[in-house]
């Protein structure tokens, strides 16, 4: 069964792009915010169903049946469409390159939305950590995936971040090009445990792992400093992996197609280009 035409999709996405860069700095912040609540109700399900597997299951077992059940932070996050910073190396990206907003736009939506992202999942694992909240067994498996971080070297941080980046563009991009609610849910399901199955470096879940780590007071090893060399990292591997991989790739297949403007506006009948919401011609 064939799908949706990709160069259709990338035209969707230009015009979501564009409604997100013009959103207010407080529409963004609060976008933001629940974009990183959304993320620690991943690491939420992640962890409680973790902890309580290994009380009877080796931890590796455990885990694994815990991620089954990460996807749930990003169904809330897709359905009820709040931002988080790595969604938006795709679709704003190409309302740039259309020339409908400006690179100035989108450093504000990525660093107004990334500390929404922050500001949000650092108040949820405050609350998280409360005694008698949640089980002892959640925050031993929050300590463990917070060390996880911090075991990894330099590389091995930034090229695990790099997947994490092309993952999560990939599913923006998957996202877009289904239409019912359903699909969207199941691929929010699977992408959510290729995220966490290997704990991938994905700069908002890491930051949220690590905090729950260190809040909970589990993590053997893991500290604050964890959080402050893996966020640079994670941000400059999740950038080269989305834009590099994903974007770009999606780019050269939507301009490939037939009738798709090419790279001066024009397709194979004429000059007849793409007019964009200012009235210029811009290409794909």
């Amino acid at each position: 069964m064939s799908g949706r035409n990709p160069s259709e999709i990338w035209d969707e996405t230009v015009d979501e792009g564009e409604r997100r860069l013009r959103r207010g700095t407080a529409g963004l912040l609060s976008t933001g915010i629940f974009g990183g609540v959304d993320v620690m109700l991943a690491v939420l399900a992640l962890t409680v169903v973790t902890g309580a597997l290994s009380v009877a299951l080796p931890e590796q077992i455990a885990h694994i049946g815990g991620s089954l059940f990460f996807g749930i932070g990003l169904v809330t996050l897709v359905i009820g469409r709040s931002e988080l910073f790595t969604e938006n190396f795709l679709v704003p990206v190409g309302t740039v390159l259309r020339r409908r907003a400006s690179v100035l736009d989108l450093a504000r939506l990525w660093a107004v939305t990334m500390a929404g992202n922050l500001i949000g999942l650092a108040v949820l694992a405050a609350m998280l950590t409360r005694a008698g909240l949640v089980p002892p067994e959640t925050w031993e498996a929050a300590g463990t995936l917070a060390d996880t971080i911090d075991e990894r070297n330099l590389l091995a941080a930034f090229l695990s971040a790099v997947l994490a980046g092309t993952v999560m563009t990939l599913f923006t991009w998957v996202a877009h090009a289904v239409e019912l609610d359903v699909s969207r849910i199941a691929l929010a399901m699977l992408i959510g445990f290729l995220l966490a199955a290997p704990s991938l470096n994905h700069a908002i879940v890491a930051a949220g792992e690590v905090t729950f780590g260190v809040l909970a007071g589990t993590a053997a090893a893991a500290d604050w400093g964890t959080l402050a060399w893996n966020i640079p990292v994670s941000v400059v591997g999740n950038l080269a992996g989305g834009l590099g991989f994903v974007t770009l790739a999606r780019l050269l297949q939507a301009r490939g197609e037939p009738g798709a403007p090419d790279s001066s506006g024009e397709d194979g009948k004429g000059p007849v280009g793409v007019v964009d919401g200012r009235g210029r011609r811009a290409s794909v």
